[in-house]
């Protein structure tokens, strides 16, 4: 090989290795690592949610995921944003009231402008 092909090889190799560790990191990302020293996210997850089913189950992961990572990624109240947004869609999957939870939510608004 010359040294203009083992060249190009290792440059191949370098960006092979690269795109290896992006992938890692994209599936153990940094924001959920040490929220429960020791567990991986995954271990966590089936942990909380084994005794739910269905749509409950998502929804519920949803909103455990963007709880534990609460202020590691995305700005704060974009992750409570999707936090209520999917607590929202469950209370309501769970027979709650829609006018019910807005009565709530404008009870909490009213607090913060008296």
């Amino acid at each position: 090989m010359d040294d203009s092909m083992t060249s190009r090889h290792e440059l191949f190799m370098k960006e092979r290795i690269k795109m290896e560790q992006e992938k890692w990191q994209a599936v153990s990302p940094k924001h959920y690592k040490e929220i429960v020293p020791g567990m991986q996210y995954m271990q966590m997850m089936y942990h909380m949610l084994k005794d739910f089913k269905g749509d409950e189950a998502h929804l519920m992961g949803q909103i455990y995921k963007y709880l534990m990572r609460y202020g590691k990624k995305d700005d704060k109240n974009q992750e409570l944003g999707k936090v209520y947004w999917y607590l929202c869609y469950l209370m309501i999957n769970q027979g709650m009231n829609a006018d019910d939870l807005h009565s709530t939510l404008k009870e909490i608004e009213d607090m913060f402008n008296d």
